[in-house]
């Protein structure tokens, strides 16, 4: 049994592992924040419009 046997083969394929790993843990975090900047905006919009919708039936 040959001992330190490193060629490119058993280097490219742990590195290619490593870096899909790296890029699905940014694209995950990136989307994640996105996600939740996108929820709030979306929440202070609604809360704008039902908040014009009271003004608007107390005027009445």
């Amino acid at each position: 049994m040959a001992r330190g046997n490193i060629n490119p083969r058993t280097v490219v394929a742990p590195m290619a592992a490593f870096t899909m790993a790296c890029v699905l843990f940014a694209y995950t975090r990136s989307s994640i924040q996105a996600a939740k900047v996108n929820a709030k905006i979306n929440r202070e919009a609604q809360q704008k419009r039902a908040a014009e919708q009271n003004r608007e039936s107390t005027d009445r």
